[in-house]
């Protein structure tokens, strides 16, 4: 089973994008989207600006029973636009495979700059193929190396090293690259 085939085994058959339907519209976004997934990892914006703590614990459940999280955060946060956001994280074993999930709750201008952003780094990889694999392979070194993390380097690096900086190979970036 691909990662893709698994991601889709949390998305469709384990019930997931269905359920998040009841609190807003979800949208895909990351590496899933953009088809250049490297780890088992899914970020998924929903469309909700009537969010509320009681609809978060009511999801809360579903994943719990569910997926039987072995690291779960959910919470509600003011950002730096002032809006107030709501997040759910977890991790979960999903057929034998540690999984990452995580769920933001936007408003609709800020789930279609998210979109903007990806839907340009894949017109970008169209233009120059061969990138995908790069970006792939990159983040699968960085992963290894214990690297890849919100803390250190994120996607967005990768996408800007080799997209932008033509940086290819885990050597040059570690030494070259440049963060925007």
């Amino acid at each position: 089973m691909t990662i893709e085939d698994q991601a889709n085994c949390i998305l469709y058959d384990c019930g997931l994008l269905e359920e998040l339907s009841k609190y807003g519209t979800p949208h895909i976004i990351g590496s899933y989207r953009m088809d250049m997934m490297a780890w088992n990892d899914l970020d998924i914006d929903i469309e909700n600006e009537n969010m509320s703590l009681d609809k978060l614990y009511r999801l809360s459940q579903f994943v719990i029973d569910k997926f039987h999280p072995i690291w779960y955060e959910a919470k509600e946060e003011i950002n730096s636009e002032n809006k107030t956001v709501w997040f759910q994280g977890f991790e979960a074993f999903i057929e034998n495979e540690l999984w990452n999930v995580d769920l933001w709750f936007f408003d609709k201008d800020t789930i279609k700059s998210a979109e903007e952003y990806c839907d340009k780094i894949v017109t970008q990889v169209k233009e120059s193929p061969e990138s995908k694999e790069q970006i792939i392979r990159l983040k699968k070194e960085l992963i290894v190396r214990k690297l890849y993390a919100f803390d250190q380097y994120t996607s967005i690096d990768v996408y800007n090293a080799v997209l932008n900086q033509h940086i290819v190979d885990i050597e040059n970036f570690l030494t070259n690259y440049v963060r925007a």
